[in-house]
């Protein structure tokens, strides 16, 4: 076992490295969303010039604090003299060049054939000859026509320090024009593109979704009329040097070391710090080839460009989605994928969803298209995927459970910045506590305020009710807290076979459920010890003891009250018995019904878990009741699910503030009646035969409900299947006869339990109706509009009440208990007599 300390020492190490991992720029990539949405719009070259004349009057001076970085080698000599006129040629003067020369035969070459010393060249710009050693980075140099990460020492090499605000990287072919400082530079210092690098010989990818081959189109700033984000920049980079810190911390990867340089450059500072990648329109040629075009000629990006963050197409398709709409699943490798297949296919489904699926360790682009086309997954293609497995671990499998802190943080880094860069609302994926991935992916969750949901692997299957959601409703996840409160006195084989229930229900991962066993004073031994040794699976466990009896009435309405708007209550006598899908159902309605509709909210006051054979109310007596005629006579699905102005007292979620308004209700009529006997209230229901139930708190309910027409959700699948039954034993409102009860009585209440899942494929459609499609019945099964029920409540309420009815949504009964002045005359009158 680990202590808490231990535990303590975990957390403390692992936020430690999630603060290490995740970069403190938050706010950068904020701004640069925004600034690059209004980049989408584009400048034109007019305006580019107007900014750049106001920007250079307004700050800057011919000299700029810039290093610029050259590389050579004897193959590359005949280019250092034409790259280093080109620099200072320049309108805006850098301070000072450095080149980077392999070994020092090239470096006494620079000095003795151009002159160059260490101090100064002519008097203007400081010169460094900087020789390195290539075995101490990535052996062999690239043959590609485009410079490659492992062919950049500047990066490689950690211990250079730049001591300018800016660095200046040209590849061995670039050859900038004069004005290229003055454009780059002098943009870079306005708003409008302080969070940019800015290019002019760039390329654009199409989305990794479209089907292949993916297209690279190069954009040159002499052939577009407005600026846009691009992909890659080639050629030359301006950076701030405080970027390096970022690029730096990627460049160490073998799998980085394989991309093209201005890839990974642009990748990695669009995901890393925020900073976009931007092609900017200009009638003047600021490099005189295209290194693009050679790229493209001589096969340009490989399939490693396919497998990193979204590019600026998929970027852009990101804009466009609906807001508070997005989904990531995070597939930490192949079995993940597997058990979390059946979800994705059912969230593709939903077109108010935008899915994001980000894959890592092992698992790759192909492979998961693959699966998805294998099992028919309908709508895959509206997924958003991205690769994490090709471009940040080869492709190697991650053992998430015996990694060094380095390697767990190499591993989490990139999913961690890719989720802050999708920025979803939901992030689901499977729950496994004890690694850490899981933990980080949790804690960043939490730190962005994204609901993280982590799904057993084995309630998956179970769980797929949840992509018929709105992701609004998904939001609250784990706001949600449903308690159990079981109401035993001394049949412990029922309480046993209950408690068994519970514990064999999929509870999705939650761990915020509470288990209360509240024993009746009269709870034999048997009773007590059960009780007290039940180990519940899935939460905490309480057990209280009444020391005076209290009856049904107080034992029922006690048993549970409600923390805070988001607590729920199931409440269940020891005679119930529920399917292992009762929290399903639960969990289900309270979201749909809850967070979703703001009406469903004021009106619905719980969910019933059971499905009734008979309708208790008619004066007449308990008559057989089947909804499915009523329904189909209404138009409506004979297996659509139905709302009912009755409790359920047999298996039921009661919702907060209708159950706090009952316990106001209830305490107050009780007091009243017990103080000054019946009449002090005229609250009655008409034709209603709860009037008759002295000792029963459904009556108290029903009077509440049918004066603020409020309803129950019903379960309606075939055969009477429910997520609770009733075994109808001896208590206080079953009596036992001479021979005991006939098996016809016990056969009216007793309902199948849905043992196998068939939620989704039962319900019209597949899905809960929403509540304004939801067939609505008063209390006597008959089908009738809400605001029917809330003219006949509001009728008869000026009947019972004294006071002018609240609004709905105000859930305060002082308005209905409210006297009628002759009433509390003629009762106070009765009470002196007494």
């Amino acid at each position: 076992m680990i202590s808490q300390s231990q535990q303590y020492q975990q957390q403390q190490q692992q936020q430690q490295q999630l603060q290490h991992a995740f970069y403190d720029v938050d706010s950068l990539i904020k701004d640069s969303l925004t600034h690059s949405t209004s980049i989408q719009t584009g400048h034109n070259a007019t305006f580019i010039d107007n900014l750049l004349t106001k920007n250079i009057a307004d700050n800057n001076g011919p000299v700029a604090d810039i290093t610029v970085i050259l590389q050579c080698s004897d193959k590359e000599m005949s280019n250092i003299k034409t790259q280093i006129q080109s620099v200072l040629a320049q309108s805006v003067q850098p301070k000072q060049i450095w080149i980077l020369c392999r070994s020092n035969k090239p470096k006494k070459t620079l000095e003795a054939k151009f002159g160059i010393h260490s101090t100064a060249y002519k008097d203007r710009v400081k010169v460094k000859i900087i020789p390195y050693d290539e075995h101490n980075l990535f052996s062999s140099s690239s043959s590609s026509s485009v410079m490659l990460v492992r062919d950049a020492p500047w990066m490689l090499l950690q211990t250079l320090t730049i001591p300018t605000a800016y660095i200046w990287i040209l590849e061995p072919d670039a050859i900038p024009k004069s004005e290229y400082l003055y454009y780059t530079y002098g943009l870079m210092n306005t708003k409008e593109y302080k969070h940019s690098m800015i290019g002019y010989d760039t390329s654009l990818f199409s989305s990794k979704n479209t089907p292949p081959p993916h297209v690279t189109q190069c954009l040159r700033s002499s052939q577009i009329g407005k600026s846009r984000p691009v992909d890659m920049i080639h050629s030359s980079w301006l950076l701030r040097t405080s970027w390096l810190r970022s690029l730096q911390a990627d460049s160490s990867r073998i799998s980085a070391s394989q991309l093209p340089l201005g890839y990974f450059i642009s990748n990695t500072l669009r995901y890393r710090a925020g900073i976009t990648s931007v092609v900017i329109p200009s009638s003047t040629k600021l490099l005189l080839s295209s290194a693009c075009q050679r790229w493209l000629q001589s096969g340009g990006p490989s399939h490693i460009l396919d497998s990193v963050y979204p590019n600026v197409a998929e970027q852009e398709l990101m804009y466009q989605e609906t807001p508070s709409s997005r989904v990531a699943v995070l597939l930490n490798g192949p079995d993940h994928a597997i058990a979390l297949l059946p979800l994705m296919c059912s969230l593709f489904n939903n077109k108010q969803h935008n899915v994001h699926l980000i894959l890592t360790n092992g698992l790759t682009h192909r492979a998961l298209q693959d699966t998805l086309d294998q099992n028919h997954c309908a709508n895959s293609r509206r997924a958003m995927i991205h690769d994490l497995t090709l471009a940040y671990n080869s492709g190697v499998y991650y053992d998430d459970n015996g990694g060094t802190a380095e390697q767990e943080t190499a591993y989490i880094t990139p999913i961690a910045n890719l989720i802050r860069f999708i920025q979803p609302d939901v992030l689901i994926h499977l729950k496994a506590p004890n690694t850490f991935t899981y933990r980080s992916v949790k804690s960043l969750a939490e730190l962005h305020g994204i609901t993280s949901i982590g799904l057993p692997a084995k309630d998956v299957q179970h769980a797929l009710w949840i992509a018929d959601l709105s992701v609004k409703a998904l939001t609250h996840w784990h706001d949600v807290k449903i308690d159990l409160a079981v109401i035993t006195d001394k049949r412990p084989r029922s309480l046993s076979r209950l408690l068994d229930s519970i514990n064999h229900a999929h509870y999705f991962g939650d761990e915020n459920v509470e288990l209360a066993i509240h024993m009746e004073q009269s709870a034999d031994r048997e009773t007590q010890t059960l009780a007290q040794s039940f180990s519940f699976k899935h939460g905490d466990k309480k057990v209280r003891h009444r020391v005076r009896k209290g009856g049904l009435l107080p034992a029922i309405v006690e048993s549970w009250y409600p923390s805070n708007d988001d607590n729920y209550g199931v409440l269940l006598e020891d005679d119930i018995e529920l399917s292992p899908f009762f929290y399903s159902w639960s969990k289900y309605n309270i979201l749909k019904y809850r967070y979703e509709s703001e009406s469903a909210h004021s009106h619905i006051y719980g969910v019933s878990l059971y499905s009734p054979r008979n309708l208790e109310l008619k004066p007449e007596g308990r008559r057989p009741f089947n909804p499915e005629p009523v329904l189909e006579q209404g138009g409506y699905s004979n297996r659509a699910p139905y709302a009912t102005q009755i409790p359920c007292s047999w298996g039921a979620v009661y919702f907060p503030e209708h159950w706090r308004e009952f316990h106001t209700y209830v305490t107050e009529r009780v007091a009243k009646e017990e103080k000054y006997t019946k009449g002090y209230y005229n609250i009655t229901v008409p034709g209603s035969r709860s009037e008759r139930w002295s000792k029963s708190w459904k009556k108290y309910f029903i009077e509440l409900v049918y004066l603020r027409a409020y309803v129950m959700v019903y379960p309606n699948f075939e055969n009477f299947e429910s997520f609770s039954t009733n075994h109808l034993e001896y208590g206080t409102h079953v009596k036992l006869k001479n021979n005991g009860r006939a098996q016809s009585k016990v056969d009216q209440f007793l309902v199948p339990l849905m043992q196998q899942d068939s939620i989704l494929t039962q319900l019209p459609d597949h899905h809960l109706p929403d509540f304004e499609h939801l067939p609505i019945m008063d209390l006597w099964g008959r089908l009738r509009t809400l605001s029917e029920l809330d003219r006949v409540g509001s009728q008869w309420h000026t009947k019972v009440s004294n006071c002018k009815r609240n609004p709905a949504g105000v859930f305060d009964a002082k308005d209905i208990l409210c006297p009628f002045p002759p009433n509390v005359a003629r009762s106070k009158k009765k009470d002196i007599t007494k």
